[in-house]
């Protein structure tokens, strides 16, 4: 599943260090706003979360593994691909038009 994330501009998220290209698989169990990676499918949602700030990083990532929260506003798995980063330019376009969203 395509979805978004938002990261600290140092490639942090809860004190978790990310990379772009890698997949991450988070071990034990997976639960909203609790363990497990965490993105949302809208991109405009991740800022629910997160504070609207440019100097922080978004990117497109795939969800991979299992999946809770799909009819939610914010997802949880087992096992992420972050797939490239977005610029701000893009990422305020997808979140103020809707597009791909």
């Amino acid at each position: 599943m395509k979805a978004y994330k938002v990261f600290n501009p140092d490639w942090t998220c809860k004190g978790f260090k990310y990379e772009v290209g890698k997949t991450y698989t988070h071990k034990g169990s997976i639960s909203l706003c609790s363990s497990g990676f965490h993105a949302c499918k809208k991109v405009s949602d991740c800022f629910t979360y997160y504070s609207f700030d440019p100097n922080n990083k978004v990117a497109e990532v795939k969800l991979l593994g299992k999946v809770h929260g799909e009819d939610q506003d914010k997802q949880v798995t087992d096992k992420i691909k972050i797939v490239r980063e977005l610029s701000w330019n893009e990422m305020l376009e997808l979140a103020n038009t809707g597009k791909g969203n």
